[in-house]
């Protein structure tokens, strides 16, 4: 099954779930600059601006970095009553491994609803191979290799 058909058969909302994963369908303002981009990002979100919001998206960090983050994550901020993670910007800017996975989404360049993936199902979420990076403009879009945006990542964090 492909993340568009994720998204339409799930518990999708029409914003963003913020201390939850979302994943949701992304048409970049600015693709054409960009090195290359995800258009099915997979992100928790963990800071509303006026017109969008900034995510950490697991989709750039390869399965076994992805588990791992996300690990962390759950140990230090989940709260299991409400099935959220209780995470700000402010207290999770300090993980190096987070910095390639952190993006800025236009609210007005989202194509789908949210598809909201509670604590129990983020496990399987990072598992699941639904991403899908291209480079260039929309219209002359040509498609990256995961393993290379996996590794740009990895070198970023190493760098760092």
């Amino acid at each position: 099954m492909g993340a568009q058909q994720h998204i339409l058969e799930g518990n999708s909302t029409a914003r963003p779930t913020y201390g939850t994963m979302n994943l949701f369908h992304y048409r970049p303002k600015t693709a054409k600059r960009l090195p290359y981009y995800d258009v099915f990002p997979l992100t928790i979100p963990v800071k509303r601006h006026r017109n969008g919001f900034t995510g950490i998206n697991f989709h750039y960090l390869s399965i076994p970095l992805r588990v791992k983050i996300l690990n962390i994550l759950t140990e230090a901020y989940a709260d299991r009553d409400v099935e959220k993670l209780d995470m700000t910007w402010r207290s999770i800017q300090r993980y190096k491994q987070i910095q390639p996975m952190v993006h800025r989404y236009l609210a007005s360049r989202v194509d789908s609803l949210f598809l909201r993936l509670p604590i129990e199902d983020m496990l399987i979420a990072v598992l699941l191979p639904v991403q899908r990076f291209y480079k260039g403009a929309w219209s002359m879009r040509k498609q990256v290799s995961p393993i290379t945006v996996h590794r740009d990542s990895r070198d970023m964090i190493n760098a760092a």
